[in-house]
């Protein structure tokens, strides 16, 4: 019970956090699109967590925390491209252990690389995500390691938006997905602080529950 009330805690506190910060940002009009296509009430920017020391250092100790509690420390630290990079260094370097990065795609010049950083077979490789919504980036990032020879058997992100087709993928790959918060904590803490009201969230839930038909029903497409 200790360990799921510190969770509850910690996912109340990084969802406090990205509001106060700009991060997370609703829409009733005039929904945003991902690069999937998939069109959202709700836009997610953990980039901007960097420009603030303060809380760049609370998401961060809460990532380790995670990691140490529920995971376990890996050999390598894997940052996705672009959004995990920042993170995954910090988690690198405040546990003392190597990290590389993954790009989307090999490079198209030099070596070639999608891989940048040292990263041997059989080394045990935690991936790191700032954002996970279709899980597209993730599942490129896990293939590409284990093409490599790592061991990909889990993946840390500060936010998701909990859809069932990054589910279906992390059960798939046999990759536990693990992360600090989500859109439905996101959207009851905004209510808590004036930033939306409840009926806000029945239509939240409604884009989380069936993000591909959302659109059609809201009368966007």
């Amino acid at each position: 019970m200790k360990s799921t009330n510190t969770a509850n805690k910690t996912s109340e506190k990084i969802a406090e956090i990205l509001l106060d910060i700009g991060a997370v940002l609703f829409t009733r009009n005039r929904p945003f699109r991902f690069t999937s296509g998939l069109l959202s009430p709700v836009y997610v920017d953990c980039r901007v967590i960097i420009s603030h020391p303060k809380e760049r250092k609370i998401v961060a100790n809460a990532l380790v925390e995670k990691i140490k509690k529920e995971i376990g420390l890996p050999d390598v630290v894997a940052g996705i491209a672009t959004g995990g990079i920042a993170h995954a260094a910090l988690i690198a370097d405040k546990l003392n252990l190597p990290m590389v990065f993954i790009r989307s795609k090999p490079k198209e010049h030099g070596k070639g690389n999608q891989v940048e950083g040292v990263l041997r077979r059989g080394q045990k490789v935690l991936i790191v995500e700032d954002l996970v919504s279709a899980a597209t980036s993730s599942e490129n990032a896990v293939r590409a390691v284990r093409k490599l020879g790592g061991v990909v058997t889990d993946e840390i992100a500060i936010y998701t938006h909990n859809l069932k087709v990054s589910d279906d993928y992390f059960k798939k790959a046999k990759v536990k997905f693990s992360y600090l918060t989500d859109t439905r904590q996101v959207a009851k803490q905004a209510v808590k602080k004036s930033f939306m009201k409840k009926e806000q969230v029945k239509i939240i839930e409604v884009w989380v529950h069936d993000p591909k038909s959302w659109g059609k029903k809201m009368g966007f497409i």
